[in-house]
């Protein structure tokens, strides 16, 4: 039995894996796709251009993916419908991935910053659908 007075000291909580800003197995698990994906894209370039490539992508899906993600969390439930919310928040969501991934790999560094950016303009509508759909399933 723990005695009370510990209960609410800062080493008796319980590990979590959500943050308050960003959500941390998403973003994870979307950093490592996407940086796998578009080193393989820059492969060509050699390995430095390659990693850097997919270093940079790595860091900005975990960093603002995460945030991203929360902020897709916030918009789906704040708009009535669950079919309505997921399409409206997946679109502004991926709009503002997008803009900022093209952003990132315009930067000095990536080989290819438009072939780069494709994957994320693919895949990040469906996956931040996929997210929504989930989030308002928990409702």
């Amino acid at each position: 039995m723990i005695n009370d007075r510990f209960k609410n000291s800062w080493f008796y909580k319980p590990i979590s894996f959500t943050g308050r800003f960003i959500d941390f197995p998403s973003a994870f698990a979307g950093a490592v796709i996407m940086g796998v994906i578009v080193g393989y894209i820059n492969r060509k370039f050699g390995a430095w251009p390659a990693s850097t490539a997919a270093m940079k992508q790595a860091a900005y899906t975990f960093l603002f993916g995460g945030m991203l993600t929360k902020l897709l969390y916030i918009i789906a439930g704040k708009i009535p419908g669950k079919i309505t919310s997921t399409i409206i928040s997946a679109l502004i969501v991926s709009i503002i991935t997008v803009v900022l991934v093209y952003a990132v790999h315009s930067m000095k560094g990536t080989p290819m910053p438009l072939e780069s950016t494709i994957p994320t303009a693919i895949l990040a509508p469906f996956g931040f659908s996929f997210l929504a759909w989930r989030k308002q399933a928990q409702k």
